[in-house]
């Protein structure tokens, strides 16, 4: 992370941005409803995962699917349809019509820049005049607590490029890189955040079981931490 030579520190009670000189605007707001694609390196288990996902802000809505991408024997793979209004997460095995239905652990979170972030950096990605600008964000408090999320945003539309979180809890350590492609604006078809009708009643436990598959249970990390690690922040 690149030292930041000049900061211009609001008080954090008023949800202002830290941000530096070289930073000309303050957080962006992606837009409330979205589809497209992401591809998380898991820093701990050294495995990667990728996902569709489509996010409805006006519905409190996520639905996110892991995608096929290669052959791995015994690998099973999850869709998940987390409806916040109803504190519902559904867990769906579609090779064997498997469904489990179970509480979100985490409130609702916009996927986008906190309010309270620290603005890092601007540059562009690309070729020369032609590129990307984006704008770097994280968590760091300046002279009090070093970042432990960073998350690199475009200026035109707001969108998430890459995203870092690292966790380093002893007895669940966590560190993600994940980036962000092939953004749509708006869903396509709203079906997808209705579940399937041989998903049963809702279960008391929290998370899904995994049989002890441990390729299955790395999944979870982006739903049940990586998608949420920011709960606080909004």
């Amino acid at each position: 992370m690149k030292t930041l030579l000049l900061l211009v520190v609001v008080a954090m009670a008023t949800g202002s941005a830290i941000r530096d000189k070289s930073c000309s605007k303050p957080p962006c707001q992606t837009m409330d409803q979205w589809e497209g694609r992401s591809s998380e390196w898991d820093h701990i288990t050294e495995s990667n995962n990728r996902f569709l996902i489509s996010f409805d802000g006006v519905g409190l809505r996520k639905r996110v699917k892991e995608e096929k991408k290669s052959f791995m024997p015994g690998k099973r793979f999850y869709e998940y349809i987390m409806e916040y209004q109803t504190n519902t997460l559904y867990t769906i095995r579609d090779a064997d019509q498997t469904c489990t239905v179970t509480n979100l652990t985490q409130p609702w979170q916009n996927h986008t820049i906190p309010a309270g972030a620290t603005c890092e950096d601007e540059f562009e990605i690309g070729p020369p005049g032609s590129g990307i600008m984006v704008t770097e964000w994280s968590d760091r408090l300046p002279a009090r607590r070093a970042e432990s999320w960073i998350g690199v945003f475009t200026e035109e539309g707001c969108w998430p490029v890459v995203e870092v979180f690292t966790d380093d809890e002893p007895t669940n350590p966590v560190s993600l890189t994940t980036r962000f492609f092939d953004f749509t604006p708006g869903i396509k078809n709203m079906s997808v955040f209705t579940p399937p009708s041989y998903c049963g009643p809702k279960y008391g436990h929290v998370q899904p079981e995994f049989d002890g598959d441990t390729n299955d249970a790395s999944v979870i990390t982006f739903i049940g931490r990586g998608w949420n690690y920011l709960a606080t922040w909004f």
